[in-house]
């Protein structure tokens, strides 16, 4: 089914915040297609509409796979370096590699592990954060011990599945400074998508499967507005 889609309509990301970005032959989640069909993680769509007019100049993506997100935000943020990890050696590559087709290599810098203390050394204030580390998330965002975390934005995947206070853990360490909104999984109709009419009807909804254990959620972490409207003399999100 994948070299069906790629043959009839190459390696571009088709629709979504990302279309036009010339993508690579896999996906390190597996989900190739929704990626280039545009419907990967749809629920975020809204939210990274706000991320990128907040014209962020540091993005910091932890978990980046291929890098589907940072290759696509530093597309859509000219002015912003992003720093992506990844602790899959093959992913780290084709991160590279993505950042390569899309001529954003020169401010896309990819390493592997990234703990407390090394994103410490690296954490700006008004920095974006896009996590997605399978459950590390507990362990990384600790805003005591990084108290920069508490003058940044996030946005946070949260794997309840492997541990069932991941999301009270984070809502509770950022709620005095941050205003949260979790979104929650929600699923895929094919009708919505007319690229899917090249594909057999019993592939349509698969092509939209993203593989997941169970329905996900986000959190969307924004530093709490200052009275006058400002976020403590950060950039804040409209």
């Amino acid at each position: 089914m994948n070299r069906a889609f790629v043959a009839q309509h190459g390696l571009t990301v088709l629709g979504g915040p990302f279309a036009g970005m010339a993508f690579v032959p896999r996906a390190d989640e597996g989900v190739l297609l929704p990626q280039l069909i545009g419907a990967y993680e749809a629920e975020l769509h809204a939210v990274l509409g706000r991320v990128l007019r907040a014209g962020y100049t540091t993005v910091i993506n932890v978990g980046c796979a291929e890098g589907y997100y940072a290759v696509g935000l530093a597309r859509r943020l000219p002015g912003a370096r992003i720093l992506a990890f990844d602790l899959d050696p093959g992913a780290q590559r084709r991160c590279a590699e993505l950042a390569r087709r899309n001529g954003v290599a020169d401010r896309v810098t990819v390493s592997g592990a990234c703990d407390v203390d090394r994103l410490g050394q690296l954490l700006p204030a008004g920095a974006f954060l896009l996590v997605d580390c399978e459950g590390c998330e507990k362990e990384l965002l600790r805003p005591e011990r990084l108290p920069t975390l508490r003058r940044c934005d996030l946005l946070v995947e949260l794997h309840d599945f492997l541990d069932r206070t991941i999301t009270s853990t984070i809502v509770s360490r950022f709620a005095a400074t941050h205003d949260i909104t979790l979104i929650r999984g929600t699923g895929r109709e094919p009708a919505h998508y007319p690229v899917l009419a090249s594909l057999a009807p019993r592939d349509r909804r698969r092509a939209l499967d993203e593989l997941r254990p169970e329905r996900m959620t986000w959190a969307f972490i924004t530093r709490k507005r200052a009275p006058g409207g400002r976020s403590g003399g950060l950039p804040s999100i409209r």
